[in-house]
Parts: C-alpha cells; sequence; structure tokens
C-alpha cells in the first residue's frame, strides 16, 4: 500500500476538509453626521459639474466602502451556507458596529445628504434582511432598533413641503418597506404601501413621470433610477402577499414598459422630454432581472444590467431566494 501523506491522513481521519476561515476585517469608524452638497450644476438637475462630482465621491467614500462590504459579505454567506457562519457574522458584526455607534444619527446638513441616508438605509436592510437568520440577541437588539430609527428620521423629511416627491420618495419607499420586512414594525411597512400608492397614481397612462421628465437631459436615466426601488419594494410586497404593481390599473407595469422603451432606444425620451437625453444611458441595477423573473412575457427586449447594487442590498437573486424563505 502507498504511504499516505500527512494531509490525507488528516482527511481520513476528521472526515472532510474545511478551509479555515478568512478574518474578518475591522470595523471602520461609524458615520454619523453628513455634510454633502449637490454635484449638479443647473436647477433641473441635470447637468453634473465634474470637480463637485469628485468631491462627492471622496466624500461618500466610506460609506460605499461599507455598505459594499456588508451587501458582498451578506450575498456569500447566502451562497455558501454549507460552510462556516462567519462570513455571516462578519456582516452582522460590522452592522452591529455602525449601529451602537448610532451610524445616520447625527447631523444631516444638506437634501443631498438626506439623500444619501435614506438610499443607504435601503441597502442596509436589504443586508441585513439576508443575514437575520444568522443574527444573535445582541445583533438584533442592536441592529433592528437602529434602522427603525433611520427609517422614522428619513421619513420626517418630507414633512417639509419644499421636498419634491418625486424619485427620492420612492427611494424612501423601498428603505420603509425593507425596514419593515427587516424589523417587523408594520408602522414602517404602511408608510412603504402608502408610498407605492402614491407613485402608481404618479404614473402617467403613458407611463412617464411628470417630475421626472422635468429633469431635461437626464430624463430616461431618473425614470430608471425611480422604477429601481419601485420593482424592489413591489417584489418585497409580492413576498407578503401583497401586489403592488396591481396599484392605479397596473401603473407600475406602464412606467417598467416606456422605461424599458427608452433604454432600447433613447430617442424615445429625446421626443417626450423635448431634450436630447444625454448618453449613454445607464439603466439602474437588477430590477428587470426581478420583473422578468415575475412577468417573462412582458419583455421582448431589454439592455444587460448589472445584477447587483448596493443599494439594492447587493444581488437581487440572492434577496429573492431569501424573501421565498422569509
Amino acid at each position: 500500500m502507498p504511504k499516505l501523506s500527512t494531509f490525507w491522513l488528516l482527511i481520513l481521519a476528521f472526515g472532510a476538509f474545511v478551509p479555515p476561515a478568512a478574518a474578518c476585517d475591522p470595523v471602520p469608524p461609524a458615520v454619523r453626521d453628513l455634510d454633502l452638497q449637490s454635484f449638479y450644476e443647473d436647477s433641473a438637475g441635470s447637468i453634473v459639474e465634474p470637480t463637485r462630482l469628485e468631491a462627492h465621491k471622496a466624500e461618500t467614500a466610506p460609506l460605499v466602502e461599507f455598505l459594499r462590504t456588508v451587501t458582498a459579505l451578506a450575498d456569500k454567506a447566502n451562497r455558501q451556507r454549507s460552510l462556516p457562519t462567519t462570513t455571516a457574522e462578519c456582516g452582522l458584526s460590522w452592522l452591529r458596529g455602525w449601529a451602537e455607534a448610532g451610524a445616520y444619527l447625527g447631523n444631516m446638513a444638506t437634501k443631498q445628504a438626506e439623500a444619501q441616508r435614506k438610499w443607504d438605509l435601503a441597502g442596509i436592510a436589504l443586508a441585513y434582511i439576508k443575514l437575520k437568520s444568522w443574527a444573535s440577541d445582541k445583533d438584533k437588539a442592536a441592529i433592528e432598533p437602529w434602522l427603525n430609527t433611520i427609517a422614522d428620521r428619513a421619513r420626517t423629511v418630507f414633512d417639509n413641503p419644499d421636498i419634491k416627491r418625486n424619485n427620492h420618495w420612492y427611494w424612501l419607499g423601498l428603505a420603509e418597506g425593507a425596514v419593515a420586512v427587516a424589523t417587523g414594525d408594520e408602522t414602517h411597512w404602511r408608510t412603504a404601501r402608502a408610498i407605492a400608492q402614491d407613485a402608481a397614481r404618479d404614473i402617467a397612462p403613458d407611463g412617464t413621470l411628470p417630475l421626472e421628465l422635468a429633469r431635461e437631459g437626464r430624463a430616461l436615466h431618473y425614470h430608471a433610477f425611480a422604477v429601481e426601488p419601485l420593482v424592489v419594494l413591489a417584489e418585497l410586497a409580492a413576498a407578503r402577499g401583497e401586489d403592488f404593481y396591481a396599484f392605479n390599473d397596473g401603473a407600475l407595469h406602464r412606467l417598467v414598459a416606456k422605461t424599458i422603451d427608452g433604454l432600447n432606444d433613447p430617442a424615445v425620451f429625446d421626443r417626450l422630454a423635448g431634450v436630447v437625453q444625454q448618453r449613454p444611458v445607464r439603466s439602474g441595477a437588477g430590477w428587470i432581472a426581478l420583473y422578468r423573473a415575475r412577468f417573462p412575457d412582458r419583455i421582448s427586449k431589454a439592455p444587460e444590467q448589472p445584477e447587483a447594487q448596493r443599494w439594492l442590498g447587493g444581488e437581487v437573486s440572492v434577496l429573492t431566494k431569501v424573501l421565498r424563505q422569509h
């Protein structure tokens, strides 16, 4: 009999080899206060000023790093559920660290800061939904009240009548819905449902959103940015047995159809907005895959788009699987 190596002797003695778990990076310093400036130079919010955009990227870099890391860990944990739970525990430790430090609960000095907070809240809550099955009582006690508090504060911003209830309102709807699913707080779910109903009323018979058409050369971009949270919110609702797609005689279907028409041929929105659209147009992420999976016969042609986005909690296919188990 040939001589076995030490490696194989260990395998025979102790069973299948499990590689050592990767170390969890230290939790980065929490960001409590935000003072972000808009990177547009015109009142319509259609012309990006490059210097301001670079400053914005630098200011938000710690937020981007945090959320991309947490969403990546949440996706990895769910793709590799048979492996040790250290990946999930790492993601939860990052969330708990920022929760205990009161991240996003300081001074939001500008409208742009408030916008950033609700976008990030949507991604954080969706990532936590993916990680919750691994959460300890200590994790839940820190993270869930934190999410509820951020959602409460983000909602009060819209009590100001000067704040437009456009795509920002819809992203708040997704954040509220995600927090509701993550924490079980029905108050946030009622808010999310009301926002979805508002959005359905906003959608014109031709499938456009008047406030997004007003964005001139970025009208198509902002239709895609508006439909993104609405489709994901409708998927959260479907997991709860509710049909948000049906609101206002299927208004969301009209918005999806018109947006996809524009993405396939931006000239559609050149005519609708009365302004040539900036090209190339970003389609957002994930929402086309989610919509096509539920309504395969409604889309014959659509652009390719990324499946993962940090404000959607990472990969939407992973989210779908988790919601089915929820």
